[in-house]
């Protein structure tokens, strides 16, 4: 059974941080982490919230850690990052 992460972030933009992180599906498939949905705050409209499920805990962890991601979070306009695993019971 795969466990989820719940992410959450403001960004500078959210299109244009929606724009660079479904560029970023491949990197983050590669990871073994599948996009499940996507969220804009309606009384935040620069936070964005998404939820994955993971496949591989530890590669996943690795990946969320990473320089690359980090390189792609300045890019998308990134701050103030959220992230929270879900095990299921």
């Amino acid at each position: 059974m795969a466990t989820h992460v719940l992410w959450q972030a403001d960004v500078a933009d959210f299109d244009a941080w929606l724009k660079v992180f479904r560029e970023d599906q491949p990197m983050r498939e590669a990871a073994g982490i599948r996009d499940l949905h996507i969220w804009r705050d309606p009384d935040q409209h620069d936070h964005a919230v998404a939820l994955f499920a993971i496949m591989d805990v530890d590669k996943a962890q690795d990946f969320f850690g990473s320089e690359e991601l980090a390189m792609h979070h300045e890019r998308g306009g990134v701050a103030h990052i959220q992230v929270k695993v879900l095990e299921p019971v």
